[in-house]
């Protein structure tokens, strides 16, 4: 699956992230791939959770998002896909069984890049048009309860 094609400026409120990921090729996982891509998406995380907010190039924690994020899906159908959209975007198989390997400095700067570059696509794409829906329209205060009224304006 690849990484899929940014979100429009029309993009509204997502539930889940079925419009903004294409789930329509992927089948769902069978036990044994479910725990294996978890072990390894745990791998992935706990290693680079330690570096916590990089000072000057992370504006929020990106590994807390994509851990809380994979935590906080309600079903396993919805883990699996968002195990397999993170796979994507690390470029690694869902369904491999080894061990996620960190010696390699360039290998692991580029499963950093793309952790980062996941947690910034579910951020810009699913969080922050949730957060722009649930904001109210400024209403006018009435003039009760104005701290200005025309009997103060002596």
């Amino acid at each position: 699956m690849a990484p899929p094609a940014p979100a429009s400026a029309l993009h509204r409120h997502q539930s889940s992230l079925e419009g903004i990921l294409d789930f329509s090729s992927q089948p769902p996982l069978d036990p044994a791939h479910r725990a294996s891509a978890k072990r390894r998406f745990d791998q992935i995380i706990n290693h680079f959770e330690c570096e916590g907010i990089r000072p000057g190039r992370d504006k929020y924690d990106r590994v807390k998002l994509v851990s809380l994020t994979y935590d906080h899906s309600t079903s396993e159908k919805s883990k699996d896909r968002l195990l397999a959209a993170f796979f994507a975007f690390a470029g690694l198989s869902i369904t491999a069984h080894e061990d996620i390997d960190f010696e390699d400095p360039t290998r692991q700067d580029e499963l950093r890049a793309s952790l980062d570059n996941f947690a910034d696509y579910l951020f810009d794409n699913f969080f922050l048009p949730l957060k722009a829906s649930t904001k109210k329209t400024p209403q006018p205060s009435p003039a009760s309860h104005s701290a200005v009224t025309s009997n103060n304006t002596k």
